[in-house]
């Protein structure tokens, strides 16, 4: 009780505006506490949710950026993090640009994206210059494309230095005599990666993808200045929706907020899950590892 008293004002914040503003969103999205809302049914903004088209394509989208986006991140992160282990201590040491994208916010990082990849930007102006396109509308369009390409890029840009810092500190702690007895025993690089290292890193990579793609499928900030208006991410319809339309149509935006937490709150959930698992999992293989011994 005495603990439960010490953490109130802690409480109170956490329960008004988080757990309130939850609680007034779900409210809300069922037509209620707006007088220009009359439905037929609480269920209404969900139904329209799922039976128009743009907004099951707007969710689609918004699980292809996520899911593009993290794992290349993962993919990148891994190999620059083992390059960078490989390398003497002196080295090493000389490698912190890496961490550069870290401390830069979203919007910033969102920004040298389209500096680089617009028609008018950098590379565009480099192949005109080499002669590869005689004029900028021959550059394809990254920005704003419908596949989602400058949102991919930018946050591979953020997050592929946030997944080798984490692989980093797990790297920074394997013993690497067992990458030199594997090498020893003929095993070639690949092999080494694959069968030695990699198994080491699955706990640290499955956390870090399922963090990176809980929160760029909610983000807002990269969709918002380089995403495009269709489908667009959730992100951007639940903006669109809230802003941008009448008081009548508050009850799409805020079912479309519900669906946004209820997919996010799974995955946290399955991370949960799937961190414990491998806990689990770690936890048994050192007892027999000792048992062993």
């Amino acid at each position: 009780m005495k603990s439960c008293l010490k953490l109130l004002p802690a409480l109170i914040p956490f329960v008004l505006f988080f757990v309130g503003g939850i609680v007034l969103t779900m409210i809300q999205s069922l037509g209620m506490m707006n007088p220009l809302v009359h439905y037929d049914s609480i269920w209404t903004a969900y139904k329209i949710v799922f039976t128009h088209g743009h907004f099951m394509k707007s969710i689609w989208f918004s699980f292809y950026v996520a899911f593009v986006s993290a794992g290349l991140s993962i993919f990148c992160g891994t190999l620059l993090s083992y390059g960078i282990w490989h390398l003497p201590i002196i080295l090493q040491n000389k490698t912190v640009v890496y961490k550069i994208p870290i401390v830069l916010p979203h919007i910033a990082v969102a920004f040298i994206t389209m500096i680089f990849l617009s028609r008018s930007g950098i590379i565009a102006s480099l192949c005109y210059h080499l002669g590869l396109i005689s004029h900028m509308e021959q550059f394809p369009n990254l920005i704003f494309s419908r596949y989602g390409v400058g949102e991919i890029v930018a946050y591979m840009l953020k997050e592929t230095s946030f997944v080798t810092l984490m692989v980093m500190s797990v790297l920074m702690k394997f013993d690497k005599r067992y990458v030199q007895t594997a090498r020893q025993l003929g095993a070639g690089e690949i092999r080494i990666f694959l069968s030695v290292v990699l198994p080491h890193l699955k706990e640290i990579l499955t956390t870090t993808f399922l963090i990176l793609f809980i929160y760029s499928f909610g983000a807002f900030e990269i969709p918002y200045i380089l995403g495009s208006s269709t489908p667009g991410m959730l992100s951007l319809q639940v903006y669109d929706y809230y802003f941008r339309h009448d008081l009548s149509q508050r009850p799409v935006a805020m079912a479309l907020l519900v669906i946004l937490f209820l997919i996010s709150s799974l995955f946290t959930y399955l991370y949960f899950q799937i961190y414990n698992k491998l806990g689990r999992g770690a936890g048994s293989d050192t007892i027999n590892g000792a048992d062993s011994e």
